[in-house]
């Protein structure tokens, strides 16, 4: 018997009593996930862009923003063009290995809320200016926008030969930027993913001023409300695997400017410690 398989069969045996086990690790992604690829409605794999392939000096995610969110609460005549694309993910750890993982990008600096960049792609890069890290902001559970925008600011004065990514966490939860109380966040939803949105936006169009380049502004999955059934189900929030529209289909919205002459260099390694215990902390499971 292979070391892989003995590797499974332990882990069955471990979890085999386990309800949540068994519906987010086999049931969501191999049952739901599989459905979900063979629906003829919903975008495949083949229909995703690579981010890296497209033409930007600059690109701004928005962690879990939804296409029809970003439509209803940005003001699309502030940008130069705007359309909905495919993500290749419908969950940071997907988006970042189907984008980035195994691959060098030496001409890209990569300012990041989200540990995931570190765990998966922490090679790949020129530098990661690991923000999940540095910025952390224990009493609301993420990385304000405000102190991303201000690293953004630095990156692109200490390297203006390099693409951009700034990663921004929100609109994905917690809700800082809503004034809806906790306890009625679930009911009240939308409406303080909405405030959430609004709140990560007001911070991207100042920053918008001090980037030099053409920017393009997307999100690297959606997000799917919480509901009683979903949440048994387990397909609340944002799973890997699942080609639901609400979760792979992202913005694109575009901002030009004068261009940037963009120079190839070396990667990197990131060296944070304590990725995993970041990503509990921002309701990952790891």
């Amino acid at each position: 018997m292979s070391q892989s398989l003995r590797q499974v069969l332990a882990t069955v045996r471990e979890n085999y009593q386990s309800f949540n086990w068994w519906r987010n690790r086999v049931f969501v992604p191999y049952v739901l996930g599989t459905l979900t690829r063979l629906h003829p409605g919903y975008p495949g794999y083949d229909e995703a862009i690579q981010v890296t392939d497209e033409d930007w000096d600059n690109l701004i995610v928005l962690d879990s923003c939804r296409h029809d969110a970003f439509e209803r609460v940005a003001d699309l005549d502030r940008f130069d063009s705007y359309r909905s694309v495919v993500s290749p993910g419908s969950h940071s750890s997907e988006w970042t290995r189907r984008n980035f993982t195994g691959r060098q990008f030496g001409d890209i600096v990569y300012v990041s809320a989200n540990p995931h960049t570190s765990k998966l792609a922490g090679d790949s890069f020129h530098k990661i200016i690991e923000m999940w890290d540095r910025e952390f902001d224990d009493a609301s559970g993420t990385v304000p926008p405000e102190a991303m925008a201000d690293a953004a600011r630095e990156a692109i004065e200490e390297y203006p030969n390099k693409r951009l990514i700034v990663h921004f966490m929100q609109p994905h939860g917690p809700f800082i930027g809503s004034d809806i109380p906790e306890e009625e966040v679930d009911e009240r939803y939308w409406e303080a993913y909405d405030q959430n949105l609004r709140f990560v936006l007001e911070t991207v169009h100042e920053l918008l001023d001090d980037l030099p380049g053409r920017t393009a502004i997307t999100a690297d999955h959606g997000q799917i409300a919480p509901s009683p059934i979903r949440n048994v189900l387990g397909v609340n929030g944002h799973k890997p695997g699942l080609r639901h529209p609400g979760l792979v289909q992202v913005p694109w919205a575009i901002i030009e400017g004068e261009r940037r002459r963009i120079v190839a260099g070396t990667t990197g390694d990131a060296v944070a410690d304590g990725i995993d215990d970041r990503l509990r902390d921002l309701g990952y499971k790891v």
